[in-house]
C-alpha cells in the first residue's frame, strides 16, 4: 500500500488515499507463469485439443462439428461417430 496525499501538508489519515500495487504485480506474475506453462504444455496437447490452446478455441470445434454433420447428411449418413 502506498499512501498518496489528497491535500498539501496532509496530516490526518483521511488526508491520504492509498493505492495497492499488488494487483499490478500479480498480473505481471500471472503473464510470466502463463507463458512458461504454455511453452511447456505445447508439446503435451494433441492437435485435437480445443479451448486450452492459442488460436484454437471451442468455436473452432463447433465449426468442425457442424461441417462434419453437414457432410455426413449430404452422404446419407444419419450419425456421426467421435473417437475421443
Amino acid at each position: 500500500m502506498i499512501p498518496l496525499p489528497k491535500k498539501n501538508n496532509a496530516v490526518n489519515c483521511s488526508d491520504y488515499r492509498t493505492i495497492s500495487l499488488v494487483c499490478h504485480a500479480s498480473k505481471i506474475m500471472l503473464k510470466v507463469l502463463t507463458k512458461r506453462i504454455e511453452a511447456k504444455a505445447k508439446h503435451l496437447l494433441g492437435r485435437n485439443q480445443f479451448g486450452f490452446r492459442k488460436d484454437c478455441g471451442t468455436r473452432d470445434a463447433v465449426g468442425v462439428m457442424s461441417t462434419l454433420c453437414e457432410r455426413s447428411s449430404e452422404c446419407g449418413n444419419e450419425r456421426v461417430y467421435l473417437l475421443c
